[in-house]
């Protein structure tokens, strides 16, 4: 009976001890996972994978490692950033594509690409509007840029910013051109895009859409007589060894958006974006002062391979100014009248 007793007792003290505690190690546990969770929650690192069709050792394949190294910095590590130069992730309507779908978070992409995604970034293929490198920054810089750079949002992406792809110039193997007169019949390779085939036509020349890649030994057969392009690239592709003459037109400075995908953006902390933007605009900078210092460089490079350079006067580059504008006008519809208007009021046309 009395082991009954005792036995019984026991039990009753055991029943009591688990009952008063039983509550508060539940709210142990729970506060410790959540605890845990938040430690681990800290502790992730998020990756933000960036990539381009430049080559790695020029002006935007140098601003993307710049802009990788400031987000690092800025975010103490929180962000990784990851950096796919020279067509890594495909071309650029893949790259596009890869930021919509967030396989990619970032890019600085070409606007006449950009184009087929947000018609108003043809707005930045109209030629010959910026009289100076430094008159597209501030415009690109100011409301209208950002204006263009808001109608990517619905399409899932931000745009923070325009760096620089270099301004174009036509070289030719026939002889020096200094007017549209004497571009007349001459087949110039160009970009595929609607407001560059129509320009060129208005000029005089017989524009020629072609692959890149295509383009050298179409130099050296005679299949087109010139091209156009930035300085860096001219250099690059090695065009000294089929083309004399460059005349420096100037008839397009070539912008590229800076983008990342929207979604992914939105989910990181006000820090972290905070970091992005400040990051994007410092390399955004870097870039644009490097891409002045490489066509200065690539210039010289290029006279001393043996190619002419025929600098326009002001007049001289005026005729072609004025050759373009019947291209402006009939463009001017598709891309927004008053978006047109705005840009060339701000430019003094």
């Amino acid at each position: 009976m009395r082991k009954y007793l005792l036995g019984s007792l026991l039990a009753m003290v055991l029943v009591l001890v688990a009952a008063c505690g039983g509550g508060s190690s539940d709210e142990d546990a729970s506060s410790t996972d959540d605890e845990a969770k938040a430690d681990e929650s800290s502790g992730d690192t998020v990756t933000m994978k960036i990539g381009s069709t430049d080559k790695p050792d020029v002006a935007m394949g140098m601003a993307m490692e710049k802009f990788k190294e400031l987000v690092e910095e800025k975010t103490d590590g929180s962000i990784t950033v990851e950096v796919f130069p020279d067509s890594q992730l495909g071309g650029e309507r893949d790259i596009i594509e890869g930021v919509q779908l967030g396989t990619v978070q970032g890019a600085p992409i070409g606007s006449a690409v950009m184009a087929n995604f947000a018609s108003s970034f043809n707005l930045w293929s109209l030629p010959f509007v910026f009289p100076t490198r430094e008159d597209s920054h501030t415009v690109l810089d100011g409301d209208l840029g950002k204006q263009t750079l808001a109608d990517l949002e619905d399409h899932g992406m931000y745009g923070f910013g325009f760096w620089e792809s270099g301004i174009r110039n036509l070289t030719n193997d026939g002889g020096e051109i200094k007017s549209p007169e004497d571009l007349q019949g001459l087949k110039i390779r160009t970009l595929e895009n609607e407001i560059q085939l129509d320009l060129w036509e208005a000029l005089g020349a017989s524009p020629t859409p072609m692959s890149f890649d295509e383009l050298f030994s179409s130099l050296q057969q005679g299949v087109v007589d010139g091209q156009e392009n930035p300085y860096s690239v001219i250099a690059a592709a090695q065009f000294h060894e089929v083309q004399t003459y460059i005349t420096e037109t100037e008839h397009l400075i070539g912008v590229n958006p800076f983008i990342v995908n929207k979604d992914w953006f939105d989910g990181l902390t006000e820090d972290q974006q905070t970091a992005i933007k400040e990051a994007e605009e410092e390399a955004r900078q870097y870039q644009r002062d490097e891409k002045a210092i490489e066509d200065a460089a690539f210039k010289e490079e290029l006279v001393e391979n043996g190619m002419e350079v025929t600098e326009l006067s002001e007049d001289e580059r005026q005729v072609w100014v004025d050759a373009a504008q019947d291209v402006i006008e009939s463009h001017k519809q598709e891309i927004g009248p008053d978006l047109v208007e705005q840009l060339l009021e701000e430019v003094g046309q």
